[in-house]
């Protein structure tokens, strides 16, 4: 199984500026108790391994953590089902606002550092392990850079967009997608997929068992999915627990650990080609939030690595992180089997 180290050098507020992440924050709390509290939310076992074993974590804008003791997966319940949270992320002030201001804001760093890299991901990787692939699609796209960088690849003679999230209207491709204006449950393509790719999509899916019950069937024999996702087993998350400011619902109602990623591909007839935590902000976004909050506890080991003044060590220990698996953001590449 490939895991990829990344050598970059960029900082946590390069796609989050302070101020304008504290006003979507602001925002997102209020549309929770719009769009989200007041709709009938359901208790779930955990959502990767199914087990009952559980125990709270924290909560965060009304909305309670769970703890998974079998496969430390993070999860929200009781939670929304996914018609609830198609509605939010299409009319909540926080996602227009996101689109509006603060995606912008940092649209040509986040274009350079996040979404044509993982485009290149998608393109090096299916001529690597299906050169014959012909037809890309990708789910749950709310960010329109992707669709910038995906028509302009040539690789696939077929490129299919599902996302309740883009309206038609909005923007004019002349090569790029047959579009559906829906969710993926509503869609009526079945064993014709070669590369599926779920960019930052599995934190904010209800129900992952159905979720990805039809991404199996839509793949074929040897089609290759695409994930990338927030890990629970990475260490700002294990470090600032209820404390790390991108833990929020809905955006993260799940954050698997590495170990329950492979659960659910095991379960859906999933091959793991690659697992890597290519992350290079972990050790700034723990500094980061220990100087806006001093009552954050770390230890004073930790706490000496990423407050040292030699940035050879805080990058040599990002190094190890990646390394080792141990970065809070996950990049996997699933083969069906």
């Amino acid at each position: 199984m490939k895991n990829i180290v990344v050598f970059d050098e960029f900082n946590e507020l390069d796609f989050k500026p302070a101020d304008l992440l504290e006003e979507y924050i602001s925002l997102t709390r209020k549309d929770i108790g719009k769009f989200l509290a007041n709709n009938e939310l359901r208790d779930i076992p955990c959502p990767a391994c199914n087990s009952q074993l559980t125990q709270f974590a924290f909560s965060r804008f009304g909305m309670q953590y769970k703890e998974c003791m079998h496969c430390k997966t993070l999860y929200i319940s009781p939670r929304p089902d996914d018609s609830v949270l198609n509605d939010y992320y299409l009319n909540s002030s926080a996602r227009k606002f996101w689109q509006e201001k603060l995606s912008t804001s940092t649209d040509k760093k986040r274009k350079e550092k996040i979404i044509k890299p993982r485009v290149d991901w998608v393109i090096d990787s299916t001529i690597e392990y299906l050169p014959g692939a012909r037809h890309w699609v990708d789910v749950n796209t709310s960010h329109y850079g992707y669709i910038d960088e995906i028509a302009k690849t040539d690789l696939f003679a077929r490129k299919t967009l599902f996302s309740p999230y883009v309206r038609q209207s909005s923007f004019e491709k002349d090569n790029i997608f047959v579009l559906f204006d829906k969710d993926l449950a509503n869609g009526q393509i079945d064993n014709e997929v070669d590369v599926v790719s779920l960019f930052d999509v599995l934190g904010h899916v209800s129900d992952i068992d159905a979720f990805f019950a039809k991404i199996t069937r839509m793949l074929k024999q040897d089609g290759l999915c695409f994930i990338t996702a927030i890990l629970s087993s990475g260490f700002d998350i294990l470090e600032l627990w209820e404390h790390a400011e991108n833990l929020y619902p809905p955006d993260r109602l799940n954050v698997f650990s590495m170990e329950a990623i492979k659960i659910i591909a095991d379960r859906f007839n999933f091959d793991c080609l690659e697992f890597s935590t290519p992350g290079i902000l972990d050790v700034d976004i723990v500094l980061n939030a220990i100087q806006h909050n001093p009552d954050i506890k770390i230890s004073r080991f930790i706490r000496s690595i990423i407050e040292s003044k030699d940035r050879n060590v805080r990058d040599a220990f990002q190094e190890f992180l990646q390394t080792n698996l141990l970065s809070s953001y996950g990049r996997i590449l699933l083969r069906k089997r």
